[in-house]
């Protein structure tokens, strides 16, 4: 019998409707680590599922004024066939990263913030599994990441915080998680970050490191996640355990 997710529901906790426009963007331009043959980040199946359905399914429950952005790159195409055929109705739509074999997540944030005209943006690594709960934690009145609980699965990059909670750095190999979720306030926290990562020296950089710029003009707070560990989806084996999990022939997600 199919396992029922747990995982990425919980009805239990309290979740918050947000009322303003928010965009959205979710980063999945790459396959993860030994994963081109099971096709494109967002379209991985899991439970019946496609990784963005659950992922919109996540926004839909907490932002009641949304539009999504979904960066592609690898297999882009068959991305945009999926959103077109289930989503006709949702304001969401697809930014080509076409260089994104000789580029990375910096390349793709300014792609999506040229094709956005808001002053609230949420931006996620699109191989995150989403749900309400993590959305949930979102403070819409300051710019922020989220952290994450340690042993959360493939997140690798932490950061340093003041005693005010002010982020100071990001760097790999820092005990305090980052969920690699930034939520933008103001249209000059959106501009600012755009500036940087438009600079040449940034094409192949990661996003951490246009933030480790951005932290000089504008203050970044930090919103502490603790209901669960996050799952970041970019290799095979964590593919094949949650693929087991929502079979029901594993009763973890973790290791």
């Amino acid at each position: 019998m199919r396992r029922k997710s747990t995982f990425i529901t919980s009805p239990s906790t309290p979740q918050r409707r947000m009322d303003e426009l928010v965009s959205v963007v979710l980063l999945s331009e790459k396959s993860g680590y030994r994963m081109k043959s099971y096709g494109p980040t967002p379209l991985l199946k899991m439970g019946g599922q496609c990784l963005i359905d659950m992922q919109i399914s996540a926004i839909k429950s907490v932002f009641s004024n949304f539009e999504v952005v979904v960066c592609c790159g690898f297999d882009s195409e068959k991305v945009i066939k999926h959103i077109r055929k289930n989503y006709p109705d949702t304001r969401i739509r697809v930014v080509e990263n076409q260089i994104y074999q000789h580029s990375n997540c910096c390349e793709s944030l300014r792609l999506c913030l040229n094709n956005i005209n808001n002053s609230k943006v949420l931006v996620s690594n699109g191989s995150l599994m989403l749900d309400p709960e993590i959305l949930s934690s979102i403070d819409p009145s300051r710019t922020h990441i989220v952290s994450a609980l340690e042993g959360s699965r493939n997140l690798d990059v932490g950061f340093t915080a003041d005693n005010k909670g002010l982020i100071q750095n990001f760097s790999y190999g820092i005990n305090n998680v980052w969920s690699e979720m930034l939520y933008l306030n103001s249209i000059k926290a959106i501009e600012t970050l755009r500036e940087i990562i438009s600079l040449i020296d940034f094409k192949n950089r990661f996003l951490f490191e246009g933030l480790n710029r951005f932290i000089r003009s504008v203050e970044i707070s930090v919103v502490p996640y603790t209901a669960k560990q996050l799952i970041n989806v970019n290799n095979i084996k964590t593919y094949h355990m949650i693929r087991r999990y929502y079979e029901g022939t594993s009763t973890k997600l973790h290791d």
